[in-house]
């Protein structure tokens, strides 16, 4: 027996509207599992905010004083590693020459591991 073009299309609507509702309904489900996780982890972090008020009152840190080295001399070290590495690589230039040590500054680790993974 064969399918009239009413039939195939009605078939056809059949098969989309039931991918629809499988989708829709798979999405919802997610949904409320990340709204289960999410309602946990606030209990979660409650539960310690209430637990670390429950503890004594924190006690100050003690900052201790790191030995810093004078900047003049921190300059002196970096241009040396500089002037070593050009000399190393065959870039010499007779004394300090277009080499001007303008500023030193501190980078923290985050930035120190992000230059290193990106190749720099």
């Amino acid at each position: 027996m064969e399918m009239t073009m009413a039939d195939k299309l009605f078939e056809g609507l059949a098969m989309s509207l039931m991918g629809f509702i499988i989708v829709f309904t798979v999405l919802l489900v997610i949904m409320g599992i990340l709204s289960i996780f999410n309602l946990v982890a606030k209990r979660g972090e409650a539960k310690t905010t209430e637990e670390t008020q429950e503890t004594a009152p924190a006690q100050p840190v003690q900052q201790t004083q790191e030995n810093l080295v004078d900047d003049t001399q921190l300059a002196a070290v970096i241009t040396a590693a500089i002037m070593a590495m050009q000399a190393e690589n065959g870039t010499e230039t007779e004394g300090t020459d277009g080499l001007v040590v303008k500023s030193i500054r501190r980078v923290n680790a985050w930035n120190t591991e992000a230059l290193q993974n990106n190749g720099f």
